[in-house]
């Protein structure tokens, strides 16, 4: 009975960790199909050629950005290796990379206005085509329309899981130390 109360906190971190990484991968399947829900978008670069080890960048105006924004880029061939790079307006950098030809960031607007530099790398050995377009991120800003039924709420639940999971995996160390503790008290008895 002993050896089953010491496995408890154990299987709970377990637990935990498990459901902290399904509810990451669902966060970014969300935005593999993000662009079809976005309302209006802003094309950042259309068919631009970047050879490999160089980039292209475009400055951004925090006015024209919504209050929550994606910025989703597409590489051709798909097996390109891209990198994203920016600076905000405050100075604060952001960087993704991505190998499978999908690449894409949340952006939040500044309220102090000022520019946003995008910068996207060749990081392969063979030049790459991308096209980057930015919107109203749909899931953040609630403007969603409730004809994509349970898409709109996927980030949500994604980020409550994440939450949910930390959490568990916080309490199953937690009580994985007590009753390890708790054992070694009653071994000394």
């Amino acid at each position: 009975m002993a050896k089953l109360s010491l496995a408890r906190g154990p299987v709970l971190a377990a637990i935990g960790l498990i459901v902290v990484v399904v509810g990451a991968n669902l966060f970014d399947m969300s935005y593999q199909s993000v662009e079809s829900i976005i309302g209006t978008t802003y094309n950042v670069f259309t068919d631009k050629e970047i050879l490999p080890n160089q980039f292209v960048n475009s400055t951004i105006l925090s006015s024209h950005l919504q209050e929550h924004n994606v910025i989703i880029i597409h590489a051709m061939p798909s097996s390109a290796s891209v990198k994203l790079e920016g600076v905000d307006p405050n100075g604060m950098t952001f960087e993704k990379e991505s190998k499978d030809g999908f690449l894409y960031h949340i952006i939040q607007r500044s309220n102090q206005g000022g520019s946003y530099v995008i910068k996207i790398l060749d990081t392969g050995n063979q030049p790459v085509r991308i096209n980057a377009v930015m919107g109203e991120d749909p899931f953040l800003s609630n403007n969603c329309s409730t004809e994509y039924g349970m898409k709109c709420n996927v980030v949500h639940i994604s980020m409550g899981m994440v939450a949910i999971g930390i959490i568990a995996f916080i309490a199953g160390v937690v009580i994985g130390m007590y009753d390890f503790k708790k054992e070694q008290k009653l071994q000394k008895k």
